[in-house]
């Protein structure tokens, strides 16, 4: 299970795309942060659309895929301000961020901010559930405009199953959106699969119905580029 720290591990939103989206009670845009080349500074902002006040706690973390699923832990080098926020109805407020004390690298890094609503307390006589909302944007410091993904694959079997591997080589994260898994035509997973692989990292997958005999995999998807494409061999 991908770690954040100390944080709670269960995430209730999580929000990949570019353009504000709502999630929960909040308005967030834009909801994927990218510094290219010497930038360092970014902002976003967040907006209260319910008819309540909320307080928004903002929190940032490395992101890393050392086995193949995400792990966060505690940036340092990410900062983010202010870290709490209370909006009253129809409020916004811009988050500032900035990156320091960030060695030169010839990839990208990546971070995410994890910004928690907190529903206020109930009063004595409230009923039903109040439901925290957790969304995380990704947050990309790209050394420059060229740098580009470089996807390999591994099919491993494993027990009744086959562990598919997408490691990225290049200097940029890839992003795999409607990423499909045939052997002969036909699909090996029940829906379309997906996910960001970063730069230097891996995202692993298990796959089970139909796939353990094959001798090979075929693979395809919609990435940040364009077509992604792959016939994977299976091996023990």
């Amino acid at each position: 299970m991908p770690k954040i720290g100390a944080f709670a591990a269960v995430i209730a939103a999580a929000v990949l795309v570019a353009f504000p989206v709502a999630a929960g009670s909040l308005e967030i845009g834009p909801i994927r942060v990218q510094m290219i080349g010497p930038e360092r500074t970014a902002t976003l902002t967040i907006r209260n659309v319910d008819s309540a006040a909320t307080n928004v706690q903002i929190r940032t973390v490395d992101w890393s895929q050392p086995n193949g699923i995400d792990d966060y832990s505690p940036s340092a080098v990410l900062l983010a301000s202010p870290p709490l926020v209370t909006l009253g109805p129809g409020e916004s407020q811009v988050i500032r961020l900035v990156v320091e004390h960030m060695p030169d690298s010839p990839r990208e890094r990546a971070f995410r901010l994890i910004l928690d609503e907190i529903p206020p307390q109930q009063e004595a006589s409230a009923t039903g559930v109040q439901t925290a909302i957790r969304a995380l944007v990704p947050v990309f410091v790209t050394p420059s405009t060229a740098s580009r993904p470089s996807l390999r694959w591994t099919a491993v079997r494993s027990g009744d199953g086959v562990v598919l591997t997408a490691i990225n080589d290049g200097d940029t994260r890839e992003r795999l959106i409607d990423l499909q898994v045939t052997v002969n035509g036909q699909p090996v997973v029940d829906a379309p699969l997906e996910g960001y692989v970063l730069s230097g990292g891996s995202r692993a997958w298990t796959l089970t119905s139909g796939a353990a005999q094959a001798a090979s995999l075929a693979v395809s998807a919609e990435g940040e580029y364009g077509t992604v494409q792959a016939n994977v061999p299976v091996t023990p």
